[in-house]
């Protein structure tokens, strides 16, 4: 049974934690504006980040920076918790994130960090506060910035490449184009859309349409809007430009999605 935690302010996520108990945690490949943990607690998880395979052993964790693409699957039943967190809670870590890529994204947790996080997130409906989200995650950076592995990057092009990437991220609602991204961030198209490609591993448009259809399909499970309403509110244009995107990334359509999904916890 998953077991999770939730913090936002306004519409911002600031922390989540949600732990999977020998369950199927599969999932296409994707990227958060937040920042990512993975613990695994028992067993092995196979993690994808960039392409690249990895497999998160027990009492191991992996890290993954915001906007970078990944999938997690598990071969092997296992115990994990994964948890996104803003970077307003580890303003020290961002600050060195934005003059470091991750090269070696396992990390080892330390025995204090793992008790720690058992102790602040031992149940189903923790209620975490500031204060609780900070105390779980500034160890657990300290851990990873000493046994994962980082190399030094151009400051310039990092620093252009998330200001793209949360642009696009606070205004895919919006009637959104590289050009209107570009002027927004003070840079040429061409080079928004060299920066986007080499740090997502697609095209603006591709990630343009999956974000929407992504927050779409919470939408479908959380609003009684129809279908074109949420069309709308995705930033899509027409329901029938809807329909066709959900349905190239979800393999069935916006209304499929919903009634499939609400039967399964009718059923659960």
């Amino acid at each position: 049974m998953k077991k999770s935690a939730y913090m936002r302010e306004s519409n911002t996520l600031l922390f989540s934690a949600e732990r999977y108990n020998n369950e199927d945690v599969e999932c296409d490949v994707h990227l958060h504006p937040e920042m990512q943990i993975i613990l695994v607690t028992n067993g092995v998880l196979n993690l994808q980040i960039d392409g690249k395979e990895y497999e998160i052993p027990q009492d191991s964790g992996a890290f993954i920076p915001a906007f970078t693409p990944h999938k997690f699957y598990n071969r092997l039943p296992n115990k994990n918790l994964v948890m996104l967190f803003s970077k307003t809670l580890a303003p020290a870590f961002s600050a060195f994130l934005q003059t470091h890529v991750t090269t070696g994204h396992i990390f080892a947790p330390s025995e204090i960090s793992r008790a720690l996080v058992d102790s602040v997130l031992p149940l189903a409906q923790n209620t975490v506060d500031l204060v609780s989200a900070e105390a779980v995650i500034a160890p657990l950076c300290r851990d990873i910035r000493h046994t994962a592995t980082f190399k030094e990057t151009n400051s310039t092009d990092q620093d252009c490449t998330l200001r793209i990437l949360e642009y696009v991220n606070a205004h895919f609602q919006e009637e959104l184009t590289l050009e209107t991204v570009a002027r927004a961030v003070g840079v040429h198209p061409v080079t928004v859309s060299k920066l986007f490609s080499k740090r997502t591993g697609t095209s603006f448009s591709n990630h343009l349409q999956y974000q929407r259809c992504a927050y779409g399909a919470k939408l479908l499970l959380t609003q009684k809007d129809s279908v074109s309403q949420i069309a709308f509110e995705c930033g899509f244009g027409s329901v029938r430009s809807f329909n066709r995107a959900f349905l190239s990334i979800y393999g069935k359509t916006p209304s499929q999605y919903r009634s499939e999904q609400w039967r399964v916890k009718l059923l659960g």
